[in-house]
């Protein structure tokens, strides 16, 4: 209803105004002159800003918000505004996205003239490159994996008792996984902004501490897939 509708609106301008002061205070103090980053970005903005700030996270009960540039700016004038994060349309399409996914995040080329992975990219020292990569990547896999999930819970849902429990323990063993890897991802992007920006010391150390952070999330996403193939 009407109450609730203007509860909520005033819940998601307070916490815009939270973030964007909380954020803008933290990183004036520690981001280099050269390196301007933005307070808090919507999910699926790939601007070199946005890499290792707040995300807007991809929820239905905020796209209200934030799905045209006139209504972001009602309530957070300083976000720049992208589209919102389309879903794939069927269960088929998401897991073939999340082959797709998967080699762009932690693929290795060998060396060829193929694209490179966020992991690749990291290697070679291409820490902005990366981390833009990764601000494109990590909104894909919330979306994909969301879709993917749904689907397996409903599977349980159809299904004779018997099979029910174990669509049951797949569904829920495959939601722990995706939760985990983005967690990861999170981090992953989070060390990165704070690489590029020089709050990690050499570039060197910079890359060994998201090479490790990287290595988790590929764990992870491997037995996510692993999982959604059985």
């Amino acid at each position: 209803n009407e109450l609730q509708d203007k509860s909520r609106r005033r819940m998601f301008s307070k916490t815009i105004f939270t973030v964007l002061t909380t954020t803008t205070t933290a990183t004036a103090t520690t981001v280099l002159p050269s390196q301007k980053a933005n307070a808090a970005c919507l999910s699926g903005d790939t601007s070199p800003t946005c890499i290792g700030v707040y995300k807007m996270p991809i929820d239905d009960r905020t796209n209200m918000y934030i799905e045209s540039p006139e209504t972001l700016a009602r309530f957070a004038p300083d976000i720049n505004w992208v589209p919102l994060v389309a879903p794939p349309g069927t269960y088929k399409e998401a897991v073939v996205e999340l082959g797709e996914l998967q080699r762009d995040c932690f693929a290795s080329s060998g060396g060829g003239e193929e694209k490179m992975s966020v992991k690749e990219l990291v290697l070679k020292g291409q820490l902005e490159q990366a981390g833009i990569e990764l601000l494109r990547i990590t909104p894909r896999i919330t979306v994909v994996g969301r879709v993917i999930i749904a689907n397996l819970y409903k599977q349980q849902s159809n299904s004779s008792s018997s099979s029910s429990n174990n669509n049951n323990m797949k569904a829920y063993r495959a939601e722990v996984q995706y939760d985990e890897l983005l967690g990861r991802l999170g981090e992953v992007d989070v060390l990165l902004g704070q690489a590029i920006r020089g709050q990690l010391g050499v570039v060197t150390m910079g890359q060994i501490q998201v090479l490790q952070e990287l290595k988790e999330a590929q764990e992870f996403m491997e037995e996510f897939s692993k999982i959604v193939l059985l």
